[in-house]
């Protein structure tokens, strides 16, 4: 069903692709600096006919996917553990600081010298990028476990497996999915990133190329593909968040 609010963002975006349209018609705008829409769309609909462009989109996503799970299976259980121990917390404190304050892509060079422009480099920076994040998630999922309940487990000797499977888990899953939500956004963009500066197969590499010769409506038509995959990881991560934790009372 079609809602008013639907509409309106429909209306939204139709405005502005006619403002684009006239900015490039009436050439308020060079044509190599904003080519017209309609050249754009042509550029795009010959991409979608072809291999090249899901060809690039595999690659992106591809290593992006690498990334992101790797880093979920080291963030995940290291942000249970630190969100239960406040030991161990303290002790990793500067660590997770650093981490989070530094930016990936600045890695570039560095696994660019050891790997070369493979997606191997695309999945490292990705990980880099994603972990902390999802650490900290997780660790703020893990400490929303009331201490009374803590103290109750261990008076009567409950197993720390199954304290960790029925308490923990289901009081830290909201913070872990929100953690993946933003996570896979990230992941895709550091992945386009790393493709545009180090050349490495993919959307951004194929964006960089077209602007490169001179094709200009090509690289606007990546470009639309780029934000529409990020605009499609988000909302499907946004769905698997809500049937994952339908069971989550309504705020």
């Amino acid at each position: 069903m079609i809602t008013v609010r639907t509409l309106q963002q429909v209306a939204c975006a139709v405005a502005v692709l006619v403002v684009w349209q006239l900015v490039a018609v009436v050439g308020l705008a060079p044509s190599n600096l904003l080519p017209a829409f309609t050249s754009v769309a042509s550029s795009l609909s010959e991409l979608v006919t072809g291999s090249e462009l899901w060809t690039a989109i595999g690659d992106t996503v591809g290593g992006a996917l690498q990334g992101l799970v790797v880093a979920a299976l080291v963030a995940v259980p290291l942000g249970l553990l630190a969100g239960l121990s406040p030991f161990l917390e303290r002790s990793m404190r500067v660590l997770i600081d650093f981490g989070r304050s530094f930016p990936a892509i600045a890695l570039m060079p560095v696994f660019v010298l050891l790997y070369g422009t493979t997606t191997t480099t695309k999945s490292i920076v990705v990980f880099v990028a994603c972990t902390f994040p999802l650490f900290l998630q997780t660790l703020y999922g893990a400490r929303r476990v009331d201490p009374s309940i803590v103290e109750t487990t261990r008076s009567y000797r409950i197993p720390w497996r199954l304290f960790l499977l029925r308490v923990v888990l289901p009081n830290a899953t909201p913070s872990i999915m929100t953690g993946l939500r933003l996570a896979a956004t990230t992941a895709v963009l550091v992945a386009m990133a790393t493709e545009v500066i180090g050349g490495i197969p993919g959307i951004g590499r194929q964006l960089s190329l077209a602007q490169a010769d001179g094709a200009t409506a090509t690289a606007f038509a990546y470009f639309i593909v780029a934000g529409l995959l990020g605009f499609l990881v988000a909302r499907g991560a946004e769905l698997l968040e809500t049937r994952l934790l339908r069971w989550r009372p309504a705020d």
